[in-house]
């Protein structure tokens, strides 16, 4: 299913942007995408491509502004690191976990953890493994809270992640 051309989205009491459906997804806004261009040029050489991130998100252009903190958003054929534009991104999902954003996320796992083995030394290598089951605890606590992860929040639970140092 191909992303909408059009997409009415809402600043909800979080201070993030939502998309006005049944079932919520949060988008990025020109603020987040900034933030995350600029941190993720870090793990470039860790193997993270500006191709897995342009792949991962529809870009939006803020086209009218409507009433109740309501914003009417259009596709744009920009890439998301595009830094000059003020661009919204909705990440790019499917009903199936073969898609392009969780396919960025395993990228961005992945890099996030060379990083951290190659920058710090510690007692034994960190793994993907550890990190997800960390950030799986998080999300079954969410899961029985009924909150929704926003997506920057659910990106920077990576970027952030560090784990306990091991004594062995």
């Amino acid at each position: 299913m191909s992303p909408p051309r059009e997409l009415t989205v809402r600043l909800r009491d979080d201070l993030n942007w939502w998309t006005d459906e049944t079932s919520p997804r949060g988008v990025l806004d020109p603020r987040q995408v900034a933030h995350l261009v600029d941190a993720l040029d870090a793990y470039e050489p860790y193997g993270l491509t500006r191709e897995q991130f342009n792949d991962a998100f529809q870009v939006y252009a803020a086209e009218s502004e409507l009433a109740d903190d309501q914003l009417r958003l259009v596709a744009v054929d920009e890439p998301i690191h595009h830094t000059g534009e003020q661009l919204f991104a909705l990440p790019l999902t499917t009903a199936d976990d073969d898609n392009p954003y969780t396919r960025f996320l395993g990228a961005l796992g992945a890099a996030r953890i060379r990083l951290l083995n190659t920058t710090y030394h510690y007692a034994r290598a960190c793994t993907e493994t550890e990190m997800y089951d960390e950030l799986d605890a998080l999300d079954s606590d969410r899961y029985f809270s009924d909150d929704t992860i926003h997506v920057f929040d659910e990106l920077n639970e990576i970027l952030t992640w560090q784990p306990a140092e091991w004594d062995e």
